[in-house]
């Protein structure tokens, strides 16, 4: 990439992603823009951004643009991916944005999933993890509403209980250090066994933003306990 086509104007656009690399993982796709990194203007060539990403030593928010939409996500490494530099001329709705609109450095962010199964309301997973998981996996798991986990669970306690109730103390012990550690899996798990299906992965400060992004890249999504307005049914 030469460095004259490197502007202060320009941005990396994904052309391609290998499988199993970062950005396959992240839930980017080709045609998505690279905007910041914690708040900073990517104006480079991808051979350095690269570079860049190859010394993080921790977590950090990358903002990127797709179809009309700025969203953010965390970043870990180096992507995986192949980029090259374009303007906003070459796709005119990307203007030049103010990165303080779409990231604030001194705000919290989480990270969230949705998956969506055809002809069901979507789930928005918070993958932060939840202390009631730890501390009382069965309540943890009727929040949740994995019914057949609760079964089992439920069975297994039961169980134990009529051995012993010191066996039961040690079995609800390791049942809240699995469940604790555990948990996103497990949900991701269940999730996919009732044929949902990861579509967004992205970070949002609270879970009401999060809903109103999946809102701007599907006009006709839709949650249980929605902060959103309702869906506009077609005639």
């Amino acid at each position: 990439m030469s460095e004259e086509i490197v502007t202060e104007k320009s941005f990396l656009q994904i052309k391609s992603i290998r499988t199993s690399s970062n950005a396959f993982i992240m839930k980017l796709k080709e045609g998505d823009v690279i905007i910041a990194i914690d708040g900073e203007m990517v104006h480079k060539n991808y051979e350095e951004f690269s570079k860049d990403l190859s010394e993080i030593k921790e977590k950090k928010v990358i903002t990127l643009f797709r179809e009309g939409v700025f969203f953010n996500t965390f970043i870990y490494g180096p992507l995986g991916v192949i980029c090259e530099n374009v303007t906003s001329e070459q796709i005119p709705e990307l203007e030049i944005p103010n990165i303080n609109d779409h990231f604030q450095k001194d705000e919290t962010y989480f990270l969230f999933e949705v998956f969506k199964k055809p002809g069901s309301v979507a789930i928005l997973l918070n993958t932060m993890p939840s202390i009631l998981a730890s501390i009382a996996p069965p309540l943890w798991i009727l929040q949740n509403r994995l019914w057949t986990f609760l079964c089992i669970t439920m069975v297994f306690y039961f169980l134990l209980f009529m051995i012993s109730p010191w066996l039961f103390f040690i079995g609800w012990i390791l049942k809240s250090w699995y469940v604790g550690n555990s948990q996103i899996d497990i949900l991701r798990f269940f999730y996919r066994l009732h044929n949902y299906r990861l579509s967004l992965s992205f970070c949002a400060k609270s879970d009401k933003e999060a809903q109103e992004i999946s809102r701007k890249f599907d006009e006709k999504i839709d949650f249980n306990f929605s902060y959103l307005e309702p869906v506009i049914l077609e005639d």
